[in-house]
């Protein structure tokens, strides 16, 4: 007859596990068996919980100072932000009043010159640079916000002198043709000649030709040249510019070069005179 293997039951389990126990505990309670790795235990739990409050604590730390950072930023920014805002008005203003002093001072430099009281000052609205370095056609376009209605061929001045005339008027702008434009024609006088200049399509550059079959001429480079007043549209006697150099065309024709005393490029206010010069 076969012999069978033994089985533990659970009941038989648990008895042994019992009985392990207790004989653990009386060895622990009796000579302090467990004590070093009771301590051991307690040691890292306690040493376990200091690293998580210290580490929740820098955590914590850590998000409050970005946030607080975060708001100093952002309270930066918003300052800078008014302080450009400030500055950039204040400079609006400055400029605004500036511009208004110069524009009256010009006024009254004008009427005082021209003896003129019909005189509206215009700023400068736009030039084409690319035609008036390369190319015969010379214009500036004035701003025209109150949309005035001006007449063609009005004499334009800017600085202490005329610099063209109107041909133009739109509904924002208007549109000057300047003395060095090729196709401008300018009644001139020196203090021994006449001629009418016409713009050479260079920058501040205008001429005439005159015929010395009978005449010498007396001029010399830097003679002044005023608006002859001749045509009744310029008045007469005010200085546009100097002879700046001579040419010989023919045997009996000379070439005069007139470099002109307004220049476009240094200038922002430009006077438009609303009322014809007198007959000269």
């Amino acid at each position: 007859m076969a012999r069978s293997t033994p089985t533990y039951t659970p009941i038989r389990n648990y008895a042994i596990g019992i009985l392990l126990s207790a004989i653990l505990l009386f060895s622990d309670i009796a000579y302090g068996t467990f004590t070093p790795v009771r301590g051991f235990v307690n040691a890292s739990a306690l040493y376990a919980k200091m690293i998580s409050s210290g580490t929740l604590e820098n955590i914590s730390n850590t998000f409050y100072s970005f946030k607080k950072n975060r708001n100093l930023l952002n309270e930066n920014k918003e300052l800078k932000e008014q302080i450009i805002q400030i500055r950039t008005k204040d400079f609006i203003e400055r400029k605004n009043r500036d511009e208004k002093i110069k524009i009256i001072n010009f006024q009254k430099e004008l009427i005082s010159l021209l003896n003129n009281n019909y005189v509206n000052i215009y700023k400068i609205a736009s030039m084409d640079l690319r035609n008036y370095f390369c190319c015969s056609a010379h214009r500036i376009f004035l701003q025209n916000a109150k949309n005035v209605s001006i007449e063609k061929n009005v004499p334009v001045f800017a600085g202490n002198s005329y610099i063209g005339q109107t041909k133009n008027t739109y509904i924002d702008f208007i549109e000057v043709i300047l003395f060095s434009d090729a196709s401008h024609v300018l009644p001139i006088k020196s203090n021994s000649f006449y001629c009418d200049a016409r713009g050479k399509g260079k920058p501040l550059l205008i001429s005439c030709t005159l015929d010395q079959t009978n005449q010498d001429f007396p001029n010399q480079i830097g003679d002044l040249i005023y608006t002859s007043g001749l045509g009744g549209i310029f008045f007469k006697d005010i200085e546009i510019g100097f002879i700046s150099g001579v040419n010989a065309v023919s045997k009996n024709e000379i070439e005069i070069l007139i470099t002109l005393k307004a220049n476009p490029l240094n200038e922002t206010f430009y006077a438009v005179l609303n009322k014809e010069a007198d007959e000269v």
